[in-house]
């Protein structure tokens, strides 16, 4: 057995091996086709690099491996590892791992972590378990996963520990509580509309308050190229923005999406989150979304707010 870069030659075994995986029941990533499998282990970009090996026993492709290398925020990143079920316990995946972990380092000496982690630049969509319903970016590992376990061996450590949400959203309706807080927060003046790019202002001042690049990112792209048909959902204050979620956008697969949910801190405490939040559901209910999901920390209060709604 030996351990050599992933080539267009492995391409139909390591794929095979891939899509065999994920019916065992704590790989819960959506099977790929070979020009996805490609792109996400072969096809380097300008923005990261791609490392990716395989083990090859008697020229049988018995397990592989893959990370990333980030240019921009100098940062590596594991993306996948998988060793044949027939195969384990034979000191394969330890081999990848350690062939893996020497390229990155060596690519960047100024590397001092490798992460498993949804800003990968690589991502894979997951299967909500027990639905048809998939979550476009994997945040990291199951907890219940043998890659949980080989990784805790290896000295990986819990850095974050996330939660996934999901409800079905074809039915929702505001619950009494809901309402009553939607009704409380409007009798304080407070509009819930679509951002109105030529009476709205204060967008700015609110993304640098909540902190996030990602969002900021996010929004200002949607916003500069959807202009007044943005569907960027935004509570006003006497036309200050002082929230956000969004943008409100039906995927093809009927999954809402939106990139994030956030309230200015000057406006926190009297269910502007909460308000935000079911206004969001709805909204992706009535534009024809059949699902959401989400995933948020263990520890971020927010998940209350989820569960409330029902997630």
């Amino acid at each position: 057995m030996h351990i050599t870069k992933l080539e267009d030659k492995h391409l139909s075994e390591a794929l095979n091996l891939f899509n065999k995986t994920t019916n065992r029941g704590d790989f819960l990533y959506e099977k790929l086709n070979i020009d996805q499998f490609r792109m996400k282990f072969l096809e380097s970009t300008s923005i990261y690099d791609i490392h990716s090996f395989v083990a090859v026993e008697n020229d049988q492709v018995t397990g592989f491996i893959s990370g990333t290398y980030d240019k921009d925020t100098k940062k590596s990143y594991i993306s996948m590892i998988i060793v044949d079920e027939k195969h384990m316990r034979k000191g394969i995946g330890s081999m990848l791992l350690k062939t893996l972990e020497d390229t990155l380092i060596k690519q960047d000496l100024m590397v001092k972590k490798i992460e498993i982690v949804f800003f990968n630049p690589v991502g894979f969509s997951w299967i909500v378990p027990n639905t048809d319903a998939i979550h476009p970016n994997a945040p990291g590992i199951d907890q219940n996963s043998v890659a949980y376990l080989f990784f805790k061996s290896k000295n990986y450590i819990d850095f974050a520990v996330q939660n996934a949400y999901y409800m079905d959203i074809r039915d929702y309706e505001f619950s009494n509580q809901t309402s009553e807080v939607i009704s409380s927060v409007e009798e304080k003046g407070v509009k819930f509309a679509y951002y109105d790019i030529e009476k709205d202002h204060g967008l700015v001042e609110l993304l640098d308050d909540l902190g996030s690049p990602v969002w900021k990112k996010t929004v200002t792209i949607h916003v500069e190229k959807m202009k007044d048909k943005n569907t960027l959902l935004v509570p006003t204050f006497n036309h200050r923005v002082i929230g956000f979620t969004g943008p409100l956008i039906v995927e093809a697969n009927k999954r809402g999406y939106f990139a994030g949910i956030g309230t200015h801190s000057e406006f926190r405490g009297f269910g502007l989150g909460k308000a935000l939040f079911a206004k969001l559901v709805m909204g992706l209910k009535n534009l024809g979304a059949s699902y959401m999901t989400l995933f948020t920390g263990e520890n971020n209060p927010a998940r209350r707010m989820y569960e409330k709604e029902g997630f």
